[in-house]
């Protein structure tokens, strides 16, 4: 390597250090959890028939244990907050609306009513530090919404 060629690499090195190193996503990449799909047609008065599916997009195994789903508007306190949870690499996890036992891949909100508007509504996941990390909106005249 001549030493014009080395010089300007390191000039170019040093430069990009001082400035620091900024590595964005780009807008369009999927989140590494996403809400998949929206069950809202609730079946008679089974709350378990109304559910979210959220989907791990990434190779290894998140943790979404504090992380809170949002039936929008937030004003109408309509939101859950994840348990200890992991999601599989490429798996995925459904929350379930009524009550029952939690297992791997399985959530219960424990709700005493439907949380998922059949005439449209937005959901919101947002992070353990409150950071929207995706959102699903419909509008509705349906059973479900793919995300």
């Amino acid at each position: 390597m001549n030493r014009r060629l080395a010089t300007t690499a390191i000039t170019v090195a040093a430069a990009t250090l001082a400035a620091g190193v900024v590595t964005t996503v780009p807008a369009d990449a999927s989140p590494p959890v996403k809400i998949a799909k929206i069950k809202y047609a609730q079946v008679g008065n089974n709350l378990n028939t109304e559910y979210i599916v959220f989907k791990n997009t990434t190779g290894s195994p998140r943790k979404i244990g504090g992380w809170k789903i949002i039936s929008a508007p937030s004003t109408d306190n309509q939101y859950k907050v994840f348990p200890a949870t992991t999601i599989p690499a490429g798996g995925t996890v459904t929350l379930y609306t009524g009550s029952g036992s939690g297992s791997a891949g399985k959530r219960y909100w424990g709700a005493p009513s439907p949380r998922w508007d059949n005439s449209g509504d937005k959901a919101i996941l947002k992070n353990g530090s409150g950071t929207t990390v995706d959102t699903c909106q419909y509008a509705g005249g349906g059973t479900t919404a793919y995300c």
